[in-house]
């Protein structure tokens, strides 16, 4: 069996000729007209600058129709992957949803239980109360005192030892008030002692101002449970001038030695602030009433003795009946 293969044919023969006469002219064509607009570039810029216009002008609309097709399935293949990943991204969005809802039904029934054995138990608890809404009028901070203006002042209601809560947390309280304006000792204070409690942990201990951007939490006491980055430091209500659950900060530094908090929220740019009263102010414990004389002993009267005199709570116009008196 004869395998040799059949002469090719003139005809083809000129076309690969014809083909590859035609592409060296075609590559000199662009070497030599790349190395004439490089010339003119290099002789006449703003010539060039015009040349290179002119064919960007010519190779935009062609290749705008070139990359039409390209770009029209990148297109549908975004479109087909977005759809895709929506999908999922909705089931998730939905499982995670459901979870939320049985945590909120949870925490609702919770809630119910808590308010009617509250009512069962004829529990009594203080109120927040708003005296004033402002704006930090000025910031100060120097080397032993950190403190800010409002323009609110005891005319408006203001009084020493008021809380001041901004929209993400606890800004300071009232040091100093004036009839239209009031200054505030901030948190970082060296002076500033803030009872706190640790969220996750239930550690009480207080949140201690050093002059510098962060707090440091002392005095801890509780579970012997070591913090993590990132636990929330609520106030506790200890004391009775802050109202409990307000943001204080989060930590950053667990250091055994003493963990350091980033605040909540600063006093420069924060907005809003509220001047809240005292969440358990200190009652007046001295008693009521008119002065009157105590029934004394004889020995007593007759010693030389003044009379004690006593307070009492009872009417001003009950009389007295001196059993004492012979």
């Amino acid at each position: 069996m004869d395998w040799t293969p059949a002469p090719r044919r003139p005809t083809a023969i000129r076309r690969e000729q014809n083909l590859a006469l035609v592409s060296a002219v075609v590559s000199g064509g662009v070497i030599a007209a790349g190395l004439i607009l490089l010339l003119v570039a290099r002789v006449n810029p703003e010539t060039a600058s015009g040349v290179r216009a002119v064919a960007t002008d010519i190779v935009a609309p062609l290749w705008s129709v070139m990359r039409a097709p390209i770009d029209g399935a990148g297109k549908v293949a975004g479109d087909f992957g977005d759809y895709f990943g929506a999908v999922s991204r909705a089931d998730q969005l939905a499982a995670e949803l459901d979870k939320a809802n049985a945590r909120l039904r949870a925490a609702r029934n919770g809630q119910r239980e808590l308010q009617q054995l509250k009512r069962l138990m004829a529990v009594r608890e203080p109120t927040r109360t708003v005296v004033a809404t402002t704006r930090i009028a000025a910031a100060t901070s120097g080397s032993v005192a950190r403190t800010a203006m409002l323009a609110v002042g005891s005319g408006d209601g203001i009084t020493r030892d008021m809380p001041v809560i901004g929209t993400e947390g606890l800004v300071g309280r009232t040091l100093e008030v004036g009839r239209q304006s009031a200054r505030v000792l901030l948190l970082t204070d060296p002076l500033s002692r803030v009872p706190v409690i640790v969220e996750r942990t239930g550690q009480a201990g207080l949140a201690v101002g050093r002059n510098l951007p962060t707090l440091l939490l002392t005095d801890r006491i509780g579970p012997e449970l070591a913090l993590v980055v990132g636990d929330r430091i609520v106030t506790s209500g200890d004391g009775g001038v802050y109202p409990p659950g307000v943001p204080v900060g989060v930590v950053v530094d667990p250091r055994a030695d003493g963990p350091v908090i980033r605040l909540a929220t600063s006093p420069l740019g924060g907005g809003f602030v509220t001047v809240e009263s005292g969440w358990l102010p200190i009652p007046d414990t001295q008693p009521q009433g008119p002065v009157f004389d105590a029934p004394v002993p004889v020995e007593a009267r007759t010693s030389g003795a003044p009379p004690p005199r006593l307070r009492t709570s009872e009417p001003a116009n009950q009389r007295r009946i001196d059993l004492a008196r012979p």
